[in-house]
């Protein structure tokens, strides 16, 4: 079951990820559109000025989902302690495969907000349940690797994702010779349909304890008392995860319209950035597994969290492609080391009784904060992406602002994390 949970479960994050990459860098001008914001081929425009008063309308997208899959997410997780995780994956991932259409349907923001609040439901399905379902599948010694492979394969689709959905967009306009800016904008949509499709046949093939086993989980998990130690890391946990979602939410939807108002109006210059550090970042993602393995993951942690917070202080220095992808390259390698060693530090803590709520609690705290992040970002970015504010006697446009308040929540996570969180001997629900 181990190598098998392995690659089946690395697959539908792939082809998923792939799907959501795709139309991550279209999406923003499919907002602008639906507004009234442009009315021609965006390559045709140089640069988009007007960009920053659509991140309000932008955020609340971004925060629907996180709101829905914020509320779901601890609920799905505890239901796969007791139900089982195969099934809820099928029918998240059967969710997945319904909306993509329903892009391709709709014709308002306000259809992108709906569709956006019932993926986060699907969402809830999946992935907090798929990551329980892999570390239940692995032992505590290969919880790093098993989680950097599977992680790396789902970023290996969110980095080459958007170069996707672009050249899905250029071959509708350039092969296809679609010229109507809404089709334009609908056809890379056809891309998550596919992929989603393709993730439901690989979630039948996942394997699972069953029977007994089960049961014996599903009664431990009612019963199961938590050490003091256990239970203020595990609420550490969750509190980072508020902390890191309202960063997070921060500066994600706005680093789109940052490129498009400072940098090009291209869709390419997005697809260049993103594509280009994410691929050197996820190199790091599987020996940053490995190694907390061997020597421990909280130090890892630590450092390599401290590194990818200063990296995105800093990236509003960039003026163009080139340095904007140098800073955002660094940034991802600190991310991808700094991510595996915490999901299975994680799992070390967890019981395998509740494992399933945990990494749905942790899941769903995430996406608090990263429901209100979008929505304060978003409106920090109007207020201020215009003027010019002066940092260290640095004259930065105001969007900076926003990276470094989301640098700062960042690291006052990171405190907490070093402060409360216990890295256990022995590795729980071995």
């Amino acid at each position: 079951m181990e190598k098998r949970n392995i690659l089946i479960l690395s697959i539908i994050g792939f082809v998923i990820s792939l799907g959501f990459g795709a139309i991550s860098p279209i999406l923003p001008y499919y907002v602008v559109y639906l507004e009234g914001g442009i009315s021609e081929l965006p390559e045709e425009l140089g640069v988009i000025k007007q960009a920053s008063q659509y991140a309000l309308e932008y955020g609340f997208m971004m925060s629907a989902f996180m709101l829905t899959r914020a509320i779901f997410a601890r609920y799905f997780g505890s239901l796969s302690d007791k139900l089982g995780r195969k099934r809820l994956i099928i029918s998240g991932s059967v969710i997945y495969s319904v909306l993509a259409y329903a892009y391709i349907l709709s014709s308002s923001v306000y259809h992108l907000y709906l569709i956006r609040g019932l993926q986060g439901i699907a969402s809830a399905m999946v992935w907090p349940v798929a990551e329980a379902l892999l570390m239940d599948s692995v032992p505590s010694e290969m919880r790093g690797r098993s989680m950097a492979i599977y992680m790396t394969s789902s970023n290996l689709a969110m980095i080459g994702g958007p170069a996707v959905g672009v050249a899905l967009y250029k071959i509708g306009i350039y092969t296809l010779g679609i010229r109507d800016l809404e089709w334009a904008l609908k056809f890379p949509f056809l891309g998550l349909a596919v992929m989603s499709a393709i993730s439901i046949v690989f979630s039948f093939l996942l394997r699972e304890e069953r029977g007994k086993a089960l049961e014996g989980r599903k009664q431990a998990s009612i019963n199961i008392k938590l050490p003091k130690s256990i239970r203020r890391s595990i609420n550490t946990l969750y509190v980072m995860g508020l902390a890191n979602g309202f960063a997070m939410g921060f500066i994600a939807p706005i680093m789109s319209l940052y490129i498009m108002q400072f940098i090009s109006s291209d869709p390419s210059a997005i697809a260049i950035v993103t594509t280009v550090s994410g691929i050197i970042g996820l190199a790091a993602a599987y020996p940053g597994g490995r190694l907390s393995d061997k020597i421990g993951r909280k130090g890892i942690v630590i450092t390599a969290g401290a590194f990818s917070r200063l990296m995105t202080a800093i990236i509003p220095i960039a003026r163009d492609i080139e340095s904007l992808t140098f800073l955002s390259t660094l940034r991802s390698i600190a991310f991808n080391v700094y991510i595996p060693p915490f999901r299975a530090l994680q799992a070390d803590i967890s019981p395998r009784e509740i494992r399933g709520k945990v990494f749905g609690t942790v899941q769903a705290t995430f996406n608090i904060g990263a429901v209100l992040g979008p929505i304060v970002g978003g409106q920090l970015y109007q207020q201020y992406a215009l003027r010019e504010i002066s940092l260290f006697g640095i004259a930065l446009p105001g969007v900076a602002l926003s990276f470094s308040v989301s640098a700062a929540i960042g690291f006052l996570s990171l405190l907490l994390f070093a402060l409360y969180v216990e890295e256990p001997s022995t590795p729980q629900g071995q």
